[in-house]
């Protein structure tokens, strides 16, 4: 009985994977590439590019937020967003920094992975007679470290 099932299967397998029309199939044509030797000493191609040691490839750079407004104990809270586009004003969809102000002080480091982003600080004051302070900052290539300076 066992022999009958296991011919029945593999009769019902090889029916189903066999057959087909009567249209030849030609296999398809293999490429030949032929190669050229370059000189060691000519490059090419990816070969050819040169990369300076200290160059990194990272896309990512460090900006050092510094806040020192010398008001003393006066409580404030700080937003760094992207600016938006054709506007003097924050896209708060796009902040890489909210919190509050110690003695309307802060030093600490962000790492940011966009270099033609400019940048968009607001110091909101907890006491509402207090206007709101606006600092705007742009990437500098020219600059080994980037510096975000609010006074």
């Amino acid at each position: 009985m066992k022999k009958s099932l296991l011919i029945l299967s593999l009769s019902i397998g090889l029916t189903a994977c066999g057959g087909g029309g009567s249209e030849e199939t030609k296999a398809p044509a293999v490429a030949t590439v032929s190669s050229t030797s370059t000189p060691a000493n000519n490059p090419t191609g990816i070969n050819a590019i040169t990369v300076d040691n200290e160059f990194n490839l990272s896309t990512k750079y460090s900006l050092d937020v510094d806040v020192d407004l010398g008001m003393g104990d006066v409580r404030a809270y700080l937003n760094v967003c992207q600016k938006k586009v054709a506007s003097q004003r924050a896209d708060y969809n796009n902040c890489i920094y909210r919190g509050p102000l110690s003695n309307t002080a802060l030093d600490t480091q962000l790492v940011l992975s966009n270099q033609d982003i400019e940048l968009i600080a607001e110091i909101w004051f907890y006491d509402e007679s207090t206007e709101p302070l606006l600092f705007t900052w742009q990437y500098e290539p020219a600059q080994a470290q980037q510096q975000f300076v609010i006074r």
